[in-house]
């Protein structure tokens, strides 16, 4: 029975006191405290702490715990743990409470690592089960510092729940991480053994202050063999993005498919430090590949400051090569056009080798017509030394067009341009540049061709060391004029200059010539700089020289804006006095101080206004003080005469003299301007007179004044219009002025009455001529009534004008005008037409109808005329005053008929006519011939149609429907001549198209010999002879046209009217034709005499070919070969 009784305590002892034992030395404070304290000495990993509270079986808390271990290392300042033991009894391990406060986190790279063989054989390895499930309801982090490698420390909170459950399956209730700038969420589920299958959603929120506002939602599905994420950006990025990762472990493959809506990224750039640009971007962006290349296919629009461009294309990786393949860029907006770019980037890892191109059609800047129809940029080689090659050809810069071509070579430390050619008008001019950058920058270059028909040279030599500028050479010229420069703006160093002109009219409509040097001094990090010019010499071809009788010398800070200058005066040989100005400048008043004395007007019409068909005698006297506030814009003072009493103008023949001419002008309460101005010739009874108040120097300064006309002669107004003869008439206004300096309006009336005006380059005659033009001072526009007489018919033009905004409205209506009237031309018309101004525009819209009209131009017929692709060398273009759009109507009517050219008629129809601006006029509709015949070899066809249709082109290249026919009398009784005879003429003026007809049929030879002799081939005659030989002398325009035609219809490569000598006689009609690249066959008859002649021409080498003929007279052969210089 004892031992009966010590078994059964034995077993109490194990089953209930031993567990009764550990459960009250963990379920105490000084129990758990042993237990750790023992549990340290056979961990792996180092342990410490400061304190613990609390027990194992329920909540403790921890003190200063420091865990470390090789890669890792965590010190919070407070470790709180509370857990429920009696859940184990459930099979699961209940976390209630995880938290720790302060300390910090800190992930480290691992020393010595070793990477298993077999990594990718391990990963798939893993199993984890647990015996238990794992309950984690809540994990706090809170404000502790996390150290990640190498970076700056962050401050995180952490806040998680999450289950892991006995199959290795973990649940993530939650899992958020609050950073200063970031707050990201994940929840979902995921499986911790291969291939780790999952399914999570994430939630991230950007809100720095240094960038805009994101938000990016994302869905993560698959496993490590296959994985797809799909991701919605809002805010501060709007767009989709969804990707696929496949085999990471053994050959990562991706792609992705993004969809973006157009995003303002302006600000972030602003984020990032760019300069501020506004920037959008929407469109698509895919890709594809691995670890080891790459395909990338963007579908994107961008639009930079409002400049759109639409991208597409494709680029790839592959081997350390990235290829565009290729790009496309479509640009819209201010800069229109496209642009293709391709090539390839190699050796990316040692020195990169570019092999790229960019290839561009039709880009145009629209704000000033500047074009580049076709370009190209090569750049080819190691970046070491890059080969870059550009062509280019531009349109907008210079009237015709330019091309541009270069060579260069492009090193690390520099930029040699090994050719440099703009070819413009048939015109060169090249050069070549070295530009180092090396130590201090440098250029060199040297420039020559011809422009303009004037020889252009240069020779540059440019040395900048900060902040000093170095110009050992500069020595340019064009034609007539040159600058040259030497020196230095570095202490104790001035750059010399001198510029020549030894024709100004190459410059401008003055004529003379002119020299000016000086100096210049300065360094270029300080603001002031100063100028001397010591020499200045104009010289006109009529008139004396204009000189600076002694140096000038200016001073300019461009940070104060200050100024200072000696005093400017120019003399001329005449004239005692000489013209000076004197500046001066104290604090922010500028004060100025000018004065002439009898400057002769003539010189100064030949210097100012050189081409105006009137001149100008007398002399000028001038006056002219004040100071200037520039920082308040007042004027401080004022007070200027200018006198030109008793000076004339002439014109031809004709004289009026001005007995009084003077402007004045007197500041008022130092901020306006009094201007008054007085002219009178009493002679033709002439007076005018106004005074304008200018209340401050300000562009919206209010205008105050009145002008007062008076004229009894027109005198005066037809010496300033020479185009027109002038009769007797007078003229009378009577304005206000008002507004302000931006808006200017007047109010009042002018009226002018003259009983005749001829035009004289037109002979237009316009009598009885009334017009008024009365404006009311609330309205400020211009009402315009006129009434006159052009040859017998009546016109009236009514209307609003606005001469200061040049904008208005204007009707013309008239009957039976005699327009033109000159041996060449009459025209009459009757005009139905309303002109809209608008700025520089004209809108031209309305009916005009010709009822009569004759054209019968002198020697038209034997003109050369250039054919259309003939441009003038160099022809000046003076660019007209105002554009045109026109949408008129023309109608021509019974009487309305051309003789010219050979062709003798009546015309008919209706034609509407459009142009915009700066293009070709554009004609619909159709002018067909009434009546009428053409006269071609001295023969007359009669025309039995005839139209000249017009669909929309150019006014100038009208579609043809032509039918020409003869009459052929009978000349003999056993030859019975064709009933009809004709030709018909089709496509268009330029490239017209002939074909013949005959009833009965013939064949095309006979026709011919009918329409141009009248009789058919082989008849004989001495009178048609001579006729025809007085044909064959003609020639001109219609030989042409007649062989083209032959030529085009029946596809040969010659048809023409030869002679191998001199005697017409001899002349033959031939038609060539090549049978092969090699063989060519050529067949002759002769017009006069009964010949015929046949030629075969063998090409056997480039400079070797055989040749023979056959005539009536005989045969012969030849070898020729071809040598050339």
């Amino acid at each position: 029975m004892r031992i009966y009784r010590w078994l059964a305590i034995t077993v109490l002892v194990v089953v209930v006191l031993i567990p009764l034992l550990a459960v009250s030395l963990v379920g105490s404070e000084a129990g758990s405290r042993w237990i750790l304290t023992q549990g340290q000495k056979y961990l792996p990993v180092d342990i410490q702490y400061k304190a613990f509270h609390g027990t194992l079986l329920s909540e403790f808390e921890f003190e200063d715990f420091h865990f470390e271990s090789e890669t890792f290392s965590y010190t919070p300042d407070k470790l709180v743990i509370n857990w429920d033991p009696l859940a184990l009894l459930s099979g699961v391990i209940r976390i209630d409470k995880i938290e720790s406060l302060g300390g910090e986190l800190r992930l480290r790279a691992a020393q010595n690592s070793s990477q298993d063989a077999d990594s990718e054989a391990s990963v798939e390895d893993i199993e984890i089960e647990l015996p238990l499930d794992v309950n984690l309801r809540n994990l706090l982090v809170k404000e502790s510092r996390f150290f990640i490698l190498e970076n700056p420390s962050q401050e995180l909170t952490i806040k998680a729940s999450a289950r892991v459950n006995a199959d290795g399956l973990l649940n993530i209730r939650q899992l958020r991480m609050e950073h200063q700038y970031l707050t990201t969420a994940i929840s979902g589920k995921t499986k911790l053994s291969y291939p780790f299958k999952s399914e999570l959603e994430n939630n991230t929120h950007v809100h720095s202050p240094d960038f805009p506002s994101l938000k990016v939602k994302t869905e993560i599905t698959g496993d490590i063999r296959s994985l797809t994420t799909n991701s919605e950006l809002s805010e501060g990025l709007v767009g989709e993005i969804t990707a696929k990762i496949t085999n990471p472990l053994k050959e990562l493959n991706w792609q992705f498919d993004s969809n973006w809506q157009e995003n303002n990224l302006t600000q972030w750039l602003a984020s990032a430090g760019a300069d501020p640009i506004e920037l959008h971007l929407g469109g698509y962006i895919r890709g594809e590949g691995g670890l080891t290349q790459a395909n990338i296919e963007p579908d994107i629009t961008v639009t930079v400051n409002q400049q759109k461009m639409d991208i597409d294309g494709a680029v790839s990786y592959q081997d350390e090569i990235i290829d565009f393949a290729p790009l496309n860029v479509h640009s819209q907006g201010d800069i229109q056009g496209h642009l293709t770019l391709q090539g390839n980037v190699s050796s990316l890892s040692t020195t990169p080798v570019i092999d790229a191109s960019a290839r561009w059609e039709e880009i145009t800047y629209e704000p000033n017509g500047i074009s580049s129809h076709e370009g190209r940029l090569q750049a080819k080689g190691e970046l070491d030394e890059l080969a870059i090659n550009l062509s280019n050809e531009l349109s907008g810069l210079l009237e015709e067009d330019l091309q541009l071509v270069s060579e260069a070579k492009l090193k690390p430390d520099s930029l040699n341009i090994l050719s440099l050619e703009l070819t413009h008008n048939d015109e060169t001019v090249s050069g070549k540049a070295d530009i180092s950058w090396k130590d201090n920058l440098s250029l060199t270059t040297h420039i020559s061709g011809e422009y303009q028909q004037r020889t252009v040279n240069a020779e540059v030599k440019l040395r900048l060391s900060e902040p000093y500028l170095f110009v050992d050479e500069f020595n340019a010229s064009w034609g007539a004029q040159s600058l040259i420069a030497e020196g230095a703006l570095s202490p104790g160093r001035k750059l010399a200059w001198q510029v020549t002109s030894k024709d100004l009219s190459e410059l401008s409509d003055v004529k003379g010539e002119v020299v000016a040097s000086g100096d210049i001094s300065g360094q270029l990090n300080q603001p002031e700089f100063e100028l001397g010019i010591d020499k200045f010499n104009l010289k006109h071809p009529d008139y004396n020289a204009i000189s600076l009788n002694q140096p000038l010398t200016a001073g300019f800070n461009y940070e104060d804006v200050t100024f200072n200058t000696t005093p400017v005066c120019l003399t001329y040989e005449g004239i005692d006095n000489p013209f000076c100005l004197e500046l001066e400048q104290q604090d922010k008043v500028i004060s100025f101080d000018a004065n002439a004395s009898e400057v002769p007007l003539d010189l100064l019409q030949a210097l100012v206004l050189p081409d105006v068909a009137y001149k100008l005698t007398g002399a000028l006297s001038a006056e002219v003080a004040g100071a200037f506030h520039s920082e308040n814009m007042t004027l401080q003072k004022l007070n200027g005469v200018i006198n030109a009493d008793n000076s004339q103008v002439l014109a031809g023949e004709e004289k009026v003299t001005l007995n009084q001419l003077n402007v004045t002008a007197k500041n008022r309460d130092d901020k306006g301007i009094d201007i008054g101005m007085t002219a009178a010739a009493e002679e033709i009874d002439f007076n005018l007179s106004g005074q304008l108040t200018i209340e401050e120097v300000a562009p919206d300064s209010p205008l105050s004044g009145k002008v007062s006309l008076n004229s009894k002669s027109l005198e005066l107004l037809n010496l300033f219009a020479p185009q027109v003869d002038i009769g007797e008439g007078s003229t009378s206004a009577e304005l206000n002025i008002a507004g302000n300096l931006n808006d200017p309006t007047a109010s009042g009336q002018v009226n002018l009455n003259a009983d005749r005006i001829i035009v004289l380059a037109s002979g237009t005659l316009i009598t009885k001529l009334n017009a008024e033009l009365t404006a009311d001072a609330n309205v400020g526009e211009f009402t315009v009534n006129a009434n006159g007489k052009i040859g017998e018919g009546d016109v009236t033009i009514e209307g609003d004008l606005n001469a200061f905004k040049r904008s208005g409205n204007l009707t013309i209506n008239g009957k039976d005008l005699l327009i033109l009237d000159t041996p060449d031309l009459l025209l009459v018309a009757s005009p139905d037409i309303t002109l809209e101004l608008d700025k520089n525009l004209v809108f031209v819209r309305g009916n005009l109808d010709l009822p009569k009209a004759r054209i019968t131009p002198v020697n038209l017929d034997q003109a050369v005329t250039e054919s259309a692709d003939v441009t003038l060398k160099n022809e000046s273009k003076d660019p007209p005053l105002f554009s045109t759009n026109t949408d008129i109507t023309v109608s021509l009517g019974e009487q309305v008929r051309v003789e010219a050219l050979g062709f003798a008629g009546n015309l008919k129809g209706k034609l509407q006519i459009t142009q915009q601006p700066d293009s070709a006029a554009r004609g619909n509709g159709s002018i067909g011939v009434v009546s009428g015949d053409y006269e071609i070899y001295g023969q007359k066809l009669a025309i039995e149609r005839g139209d000249l249709l017009f669909n929309g082109g150019p006014l100038d290249t009208p579609s043809l429907n032509l039918r020409v026919t003869r009459n052929i009398e009978q000349t003999g009784i056993d030859q019975r001549p064709p009933e009809k005879i004709g030709a018909r003429v089709t496509g268009t003026i330029d490239r017209p198209e002939l074909s013949l007809f005959s009833t009965p049929s013939l064949p095309d030879s006979t026709i011919l010999s009918y329409l141009l002799f009248g009789k058919p081939p082989g008849s004989q005659g001495d009178a048609n002879n001579l006729e025809l030989q007085a044909a064959l002398l003609v020639g001109g325009r219609s030989a042409k046209f007649l062989t083209e035609g032959i030529k085009d219809t029946f596809d040969l490569d010659e048809v023409s009217l030869d002679s191998e000598t001199s005697d017409v006689n001899d002349t033959s009609l031939y038609i060539g034709k090549y049978l092969s690249p090699r063989l060519y066959i050529k067949y002759g008859i002769g017009l006069l005499e009964p010949t015929s002649t046949f030629i075969l021409r063998y090409t056997l080498s480039e400079r070797l070919l055989f040749e023979s003929t056959s005539t009536t007279e005989g045969q012969g052969g030849d070898l020729i070969y071809t040598i050339e210089n």
